[in-house]
């Protein structure tokens, strides 16, 4: 049976946190905290919303997972977690089994964190019907501060994931034939995604001409053209961790003003990039990404301009205004600097930076990005 060493994420600081937390337990409700605690994806928690699988790790304790019994076999398998409390769908309510678990660890009225931005009113009103004297409380920043810190493995999942997007970018770009459709380009791109050994594809928005003036367009009919800027923001799940790769090129030789626009703009994410260090905050750069902006005439209506990224596509910290957490060596992030005019053009480039204790390292490194590939 695997052991808590054996999973991919920081347990031990996980277990940390919790030992030194104000709670008496905590209680993970999302597919994102379950699988790290559990170190096992249970895909019915989205695909059957009422199907919930939680996790209750109470001080001086052993985590206990309550799911569902259709789900036992393959927990018991996969999961270093031994104590399994189960529920009948459609017979038993899984929140009384919930309540029994902490009823029996003497939690009845204890303090206990819970996900309360993910578990619904009902299920939290049901919990508390039952053990009236419990006190819940929000508990999502104890699982996002561990989860910043990215495991050595976690680190090379993460490293092998966002090289093979690039691979299978570089190699659709490739491919491209004047006349293809953005949906022809998705094809390639996303079977490319998946060869490079993503269990799934997360998004794939790939598109030519003026769709490149839209960040998030799904792709289109639309047909390639002579001269066509190709855009592209996508990702696949890597044993559930997101790739976020963002990649420009050209059908035909760039234009002075395409060079111009990708000169100023690598300038810019080359000086983002270097000040991913630690100790310097999302709020830091993203005013020096403002003032960069301003200095190389580039619009600049953002709300960030990266952000960490792991089981979840968008993890603090971000490159935001409002992002006031310092960087730590071990945190993974993206650097995603764009310009966009929709309907008219955009050019948008997205990579994936290492903190370490000096300089930040590139881990997106397969399809070099300095100028903009020509098709």
């Amino acid at each position: 049976m695997k052991t808590m060493r054996d999973a991919l994420g920081d347990l031990a600081g996980m277990k940390n946190a919790i030992e030194a937390s104000a709670f008496d337990a905590v209680i993970a409700v999302s597919p994102e905290n379950v699988q790290y605690i559990g170190d096992v994806f249970i895909s019915t928690q989205i695909d059957i919303r009422d199907r919930l699988a939680l996790i209750v790790w109470a001080k001086g304790r052993d985590p206990v997972y309550v799911l569902c019994a259709v789900e036992e076999g393959y927990i018991r398998q996969e999961s270093w977690i031994g104590d399994i409390r189960t529920y009948k769908e459609f017979v038993t309510a899984p929140i009384d089994v919930l309540a029994d678990v902490l009823d029996e660890f003497g939690l009845a009225r204890g303090r206990v964190g819970i996900e309360t931005e993910y578990l619904a009113t009902q299920y939290n009103q049901a919990l508390l019907a039952r053990l009236p004297g419990l006190r819940l409380e929000s508990c999502e920043d104890l699982f996002s501060r561990v989860r910043m810190i990215k495991s050595p493995r976690e680190r090379e999942i993460m490293t092998a994931a966002f090289r093979g997007t690039e691979k299978a970018l570089m190699e659709t770009y490739a491919a491209v034939k004047i006349g293809d459709t953005e949906r022809d380009m998705a094809f390639r791109l996303c079977d490319g995604i998946l060869r490079s050994g993503a269990q799934s594809v997360a998004f794939c928005h790939i598109n030519a001409g003026a769709n490149t003036g839209f960040p998030h367009m799904d792709p289109s009919a639309n047909r390639v053209a002579k001269g066509d800027i190709l855009k592209a923001d996508t990702g696949g799940f890597y044993r559930r961790y997101y790739s976020n790769v963002g990649r420009t090129a050209k059908m035909g030789k760039p234009t002075g003003e395409d060079n111009s626009w990708w000169r100023r703009l690598r300038d810019i994410h080359h000086e983002i990039i270097d000040m991913v260090r630690p100790g310097n905050t999302g709020a830091q750069l993203f005013e020096r990404a403002t003032r960069l902006h301003e200095k190389h005439a580039i619009p600049f209506p953002y709300a960030h301009n990266g952000h960490g990224i792991g089981l979840q596509i968008h993890e603090h910290p971000l490159i935001s205004p409002h992002e006031s957490i310092p960087y730590e060596a071990g945190m993974m992030t993206t650097v995603e600097t764009r310009v966009r005019w929709p309907g008219k053009v955009g050019y948008h480039m997205e990579d994936l930076i290492e903190v370490t204790e000096s300089a930040p390292i590139l881990r997106s490194d397969y399809f070099d990005n300095e100028d903009i590939m020509v098709v």
